[in-house]
């Protein structure tokens, strides 16, 4: 080298915001040693965390050999931080000796330096012409820290450097040295003669993971009595030895590894006697189909298997397609929750050793993660050592990491914020290419947040990662929409893909589509008896439920014949509205009456479902193999909003619900005797096989006259999907809803596509409903494609997938979206602050300005998810005090202020000119 390397001088990080309170006084740790720390993190990854999947595809990327492209990667990350290597960066703690300060005036962010610097120094260092690689490859490392900027030409010419911040000559000698030592010492191949943008995308998550996983504190302090005294070769290459050896574990205690299941039949997988005949086909004829791999959509039922079926279907896809881990997505937090036990459980019992499990979504911090896996491992009766044990708990805290985990359950946002243009969603992209991934509820995406999961299924097609796609209800035109997406065709007007129901479709991205029915049990076939029933509306209290349902609850309540009803309502006020009534209605009966939305604390409406689960499941089989009756009330009525409708595995022997578009009608049609394990203690009137039926409720509008729909229906739901489910029921009134026959007709009639036919009888005399329709789904899908990045072959420049440096709260994976978490506090006559009531726990008092995690769990659990409508006009009296407010985690909290008088007496909170009321029954309501 023709210039020394300053070891003693040239830093990594500015040590003066480190040093005095992570015991690193002083310390030095050269540039050129992180740089070794963060190649040999690479190769660790690449031999122990990515899939065969994103080695084979980075590999093809760049026209090398795995071993090539390894080293390649290795040189990368290693030159990622040279941007430091500039006066103002070095000034944090003083330039070295024998180095100018700078005179411009201008400090350059050091990653905008690499992307400055990296361009024409590749070219020298390599003697190669291919300037667009390397520009693209000095973009890529700029964008280390989250972000892509674009640069001008001009700013790539050596001579404006010391203009641009970057120091004079000898500040370039000595990044050129260090560029050559790396060089010299990983050996990699010389400039790669072709990359694609996507696939630089998906490196730069290669080298962000590797930089965090050796900027951690403890590494830096374990790695400092190695440090070299000299800038020579063998010595930097005696730190790289150790460097490979250290971040080995680091790797390892990161939780970073690779998911291995073990083979088995679907019985053994599961502990079933027998799969069903879903279940069966996909075991039996699905690994004849896997050549390349595909895109698996699953339509049934619900309670017919499907988790099983898919997790089943993903260790076949995964094992095919060389994927090394699997993401399951849901709709919400509380679906989310619920799976991620049973994912867990599936994982611990059948993974050939300990892999790290995460759960993803914005209150996912708050769960006894370790407990509940600690747990599951008692359980199962199987070890909790550091061979079975799961890994990385602690460091995969946090949605950016959380992702990296080998197996993650969490909501759909968290896959589909890789598609949107925030700061590391490089990182989000590279942790989902290397899995194999599951999307549960695909029928429930509004069209903006479709659009973006077709965004999400263009760069899953193109890097081959197997996608399972789970429905009870798809239409047609939308399997459709997403095949197209995931095998980079048009999604405007796709090719019709057909969709069995029950059955499922394997599509290839290359080649062909195949479909299976499923034959369907005749026990399991069902007619429903669908009664559409008009209630009353008052313009100002909305739909009176009462009268039909005194009617239709009378073969519980009056007649005594017992049963358990679920009455589903379209609102929380309404649901709230409709408990209270029937409350006053039932006075002292038997009847176990119940009440479930959103607008709960967080921790009551985990009990209140808990409850639901245990008394409305699945039943459990006793001794003998007699269903358990134990926890099922033999009166009762549940009152609920939409929170029922999704993966909650509730069986009723009557459901009445509000009009809703068909699928989501047969969706909650699916919590209508849904186990048979329950028909032999079923009431007579409900007991098909004594003369009885399946009756689903339906309340709709005023006289059957549609153009009275009430309102709030109509805000929450287009008034024409209200419209067309209503037409479609009423020509079934007289033979009923033949499950599963009629369900593909329905859902494909009840959703047809985004642009009218204005001549469907089903939309006779609304047409412009029908109208507001398609162009309210055109504003939805035009705005998620302004607001995401774009499918890979779209990709021009790697600007696209930041468009300036949003962080992930900035940005929305759900349309229109404005909610709030709110906290309702408690002040006591003499100025104490409770939780949950006048007798509540205290709210813990910050010492030092922080908080404890129990300490916040303990304040979050009282938290309610509530619509921005409903705290419109907050201001400052509705923030937390000093000194809560400085804390990070609950700086955004809404305070509802409840004041409590020395008699006791709870005054609601204000807001905006409306009183909210925490009720210990009702939930959050809002009061006259």
């Amino acid at each position: 080298m023709s210039v020394e390397l300053a070891l003693g001088d040239v830093l990594l990080v500015d040590l003066r915001f480190w040093g005095k309170e992570r015991g690193l006084e002083g310390a030095r740790y050269p540039l050129v040693c992180h740089g070794l720390d963060a190649a040999a993190a690479v190769r660790w990854l690449w031999k122990r965390y990515l899939s065969a999947r994103v080695r084979a595809g980075l590999a093809e990327a760049v026209g090398l050999t795995e071993e090539q492209t390894c080293r390649v990667l290795e040189f990368w990350a290693a030159a990622h931080d040279v941007g430091k290597l500039t006066p103002g960066f070095q000034e944090q703690v003083g330039v070295p000796e024998g180095y100018l300060p700078d005179s411009t005036g201008r400090r350059c962010r050091h990653e905008e330096a690499s992307h400055i610097w990296l361009p024409s120094a590749l070219t020298a260092v390599e003697h190669t012409t291919n300037s667009r690689n390397a520009r693209l490859i000095a973009q890529m490392l700029g964008g280390h820290h989250g972000v892509f900027r674009r640069r001008d030409s001009a700013d790539f010419r050596p001579g404006m450097f010391v203009h641009l911040g970057l120091g004079d000559s000898s500040w370039d000698l000595q990044r050129h040295a260090h560029l050559q030592a790396w060089r010299a010492l990983l050996e990699p191949p010389t400039l790669p003669r072709r990359l694609s943008r996507h696939a630089a995308a998906v490196a730069t998550g290669v080298v962000i993971l590797a930089d965090w996983l050796v900027s951690q504190i403890d590494y830096v302090r374990s790695r400092l009595p190695s440090l070299p005294e000299q800038g020579d070769l063998p010595s930097l290459s005696e730190f790289l030895s150790g460097s490979r050896e250290a971040t080995e574990s680091v790797v390892r205690q990161a939780g970073l590894s690779r998911l291995r299941l073990r083979d088995g039949t679907f019985e053994e997988e599961f502990g079933f006697d027998e799969p069903n005949e879903l279940q069966s086909s996909i075991a039996a004829e699905l690994p004849g189909l896997l050549g390349n791999p595909g895109l698996l959509m699953i339509a049934a039922p619900t309670g017919f298997g499907k988790t099983e079926a898919a997790l089943h279907a993903a260790r076949l896809l995964s094992d095919a397609a060389g994927t090394s881990g699997m993401f399951f997505a849901l709709p919400t937090m509380a679906t989310s929750d619920e799976m991620f036990n049973r994912i867990a459980r599936y994982v611990v019992r059948r993974a050939e050793t300990g892999v790290a499990q995460s759960l993803l979504h914005g209150m996912a911090w708050l769960k006894p993660l370790r407990e509940t896996l600690e747990q599951i491992h008692a359980e199962e009766g199987l070890s909790s050592d550091d061979e079975t044990q799961v890994h990385g708990l602690e460091w995969l805290q946090g949605l950016k990491r959380a992702m990296l985990a080998p197996v993650g359950v969490g909501t759909i946002d968290q896959a589909l914020l890789a598609v949107l243009p925030v700061r590391h969603n490089a990182l989000r992209l590279f942790s989902l290419l290397g899995k194999t991934v599951v999307i549960d509820e695909v029928h429930a995406f509004s069209p903006y947040m479709r659009r973006l999961l077709c965004t999400l299924l263009g760069w899953l097609g193109e890097w081959n990662v197997p996608v399972v796609l789970l429905s009870a209800t798809l239409p047609r035109n939308i399997a459709a929409e997403l095949a197209a997406a995931y095998r980079g065709q048009n999604t405007g007007t796709p090719p019709d893909v057909p969709v069995p129901y029950p059955g499922w479709t394997y599509i290839e991205r290359e080649s062909g589509i195949k479909t299976r029915p499923v034959d369907f049990p005749r026990s399991h076939r069902r007619t429903l008896s669908v009664q559409l029933r008009p209630v009353a509306v008052a313009r100002e209290s909305g739909p009176d439920r009462l009268p039909v349902l005194r009617e239709v609850l009378a073969p519980i309540v009056v007649d005594e014949g017992g049963g358990c009803a679920l009455v589903l309502c379209t609102t929380v006020a309404e649901a709230q509205q409709t408990y209270r009534a029937l409350r006053d209605w039932l006075g002292e009966t038997d009847v176990d009456l119940r009440l479930l939305h959103a607008r709960y604390p967080m921790h009551r409406r985990e009990t209140l479902t808990a409850e639901l689960m245990r008394a409305f499941g699945k039943p459990q089989r006793g001794d003998g193999g007699a269903s358990h009756v134990g926890n099922r009330p033999a009166k009762a009525v549940v009152v609920a909003t939409q929170v029922v409708e999704q993966s909650l595995d509730l069986d009723f022997d009557l459901v009445v619900s509000d009009l809703a578009p068909i699928e989501l009608l047969l969706q909650r049609a699916g919590r209508l005797q849904r186990h048979s394990g329950w028909d032999p203690h079923r009431p007579a009137w409900a007991d098909v096989s004594r003369g009885g039926q399946r009756r689903f409720i339906v309340l709709t509008a005023p006289d059957g006259d549609l153009h009275r729909l009430p309102r709030s229906w109509k805000f929450i739901y287009p008034p024409i999907s209200l419209i067309r489910a209503h037409r479609l029921l009423a020509e079934r009134a007289a033979r009923g809803v033949r499950i599963p026959d009629d369900v593909q007709e329905l859902v494909d009639r009840g959703n047809p596509g985004q642009f009218p036919d204005l001549d469907d009888p089903s939309v006779s005399g609304f047409t412009e409903e029908e109208i507001r329709r398609s162009a309210e789904s055109l504003v939805e899908t035009g705005t998620a494609d302004s607001a995401s990045i774009p499918v890979p072959k779209a990709l021009t420049n790697l600007t696209d997938l930041s468009k300036g440096s949003l962080e992930e709260e900035q940005v929305t994976t759900r349309f229109n979206a404005d909610s709030h978490r709110a906290l309702p506090l408690f002040r006591t006559h003499d100025g104490a602050l409770r939780l949950g009531g006048a007798h509540g726990e205290s709210l813990p008092v910050p010492r030092e300005g922080k908080l404890s995690k129990d300490e916040l769990k303990s304040i979050m659990k009282h938290t309610v998810p509530v619509p921005g409508s409903v705290v419109r006009g907050k201001d400052e009296r509705h923030q937390l005090p000093e000194p809560w407010r400085e804390i990070t985690v609950l700086r955004d909290l809404v305070v509802l202020p409840h004041h409590i008088d020395e008699d006791g007496t709870v005054h609601p909170a204000s807001v905006g000119g409306r009183k909210l009321l925490l009720d210990d029954v009702l939930g959050l309501l809002a009061v006259e």
